[in-house]
């Protein structure tokens, strides 16, 4: 069985010796399909991760920039200071949610390819 990436290399450099059936297709646009719905699920969970994150983060600031003496800039300087990790978790939360975001996005465009191509070999063999 060919990867997402092998087929798309075979289809569009013209290395296969006959066309492709709507049977591979199919078998790559369910593949695709499982994907899809496995990356949502890991995205639920990276999604509610990096709220909570941010959640506490937001609030252990909001605490520690009260709780400090000074003016503003030194307050704020504080909490930022006391919570350099919590913030340090929160960002890297945060891009693993966007990373999964363009991943589903790329699942997406290829299940749209296939789909495509599925016409066109459906518009093919059709009388």
């Amino acid at each position: 069985m060919l990867t997402g990436r092998q087929l798309g290399k075979v289809l569009y450099m013209g290395l296969r010796d006959n066309p492709i059936s709507q049977v591979e297709i199919e078998s790559e646009l369910l593949r695709l399909i499982d994907m899809l719905e496995e990356e949502t699920e890991a995205f639920e969970k990276l999604a509610e991760d990096a709220a909570k994150k941010e959640a506490i983060y937001k609030a252990n600031w909001a605490k520690e920039y009260l709780a400090a003496k000074g003016s503003i800039k030194e307050r704020e300087a504080w909490a930022d200071y006391k919570l350099a990790d919590e913030q340090f978790d929160y960002k890297i939360s945060e891009a693993l949610v966007k990373s999964k975001r363009e991943k589903l996005l790329s699942l997406r465009t290829s299940i749209d390819a296939m789909r495509t191509l599925n016409a066109n070999v459906r518009a093919q063999v059709m009388p």
